[in-house]
């Protein structure tokens, strides 16, 4: 009996592996379309090299965004603002403990990633 739950145990991990959502932290909300006004449920997910945004009912990628693209970004308490070249995405997240894990995480990551160029005289 041991054998076996091990066994499952180890495809689960295996499995788990090669998720691509592995590693990453989602924080699910509804995404305001510009255009219409229409809610769309989501994920942002969140990992050390980019932001996804995923519609959470037919799990397909709407934006991929890399942090040095990001050209700034604000929250609340329920709130993500994000502005990329020429799009703002607002998005009212569900819960509001997590809204700030995400706005540090963005902020560290888009630290991380962004190199800032300065001209010397």
């Amino acid at each position: 009996s041991s054998g076996i739950n091990a066994e499952y145990g180890q495809k689960y991990c295996t499995t788990l592996d090669r998720w691509k959502y592995n590693k990453s932290t989602l924080f699910r909300g509804l995404y305001s379309s510009p255009k219409d006004g229409l809610k769309t449920p989501v994920c942002v997910n969140v990992t050390e090299k980019k932001l996804t945004i995923i519609n959470a009912d037919k799990l397909a990628i709407m934006e991929v965004v890399e942090y040095d693209k990001i050209a700034s970004f604000g929250g609340s308490p329920f709130s993500l603002t994000l502005k990329i070249a020429n799009k703002t995405f607002s998005i009212m997240l569900v819960d509001k403990h997590k809204s700030y894990l995400l706005i540090e995480l963005l902020a560290a990551y888009c630290r991380r990633n962004t190199t800032i160029s300065r001209d010397t005289p």
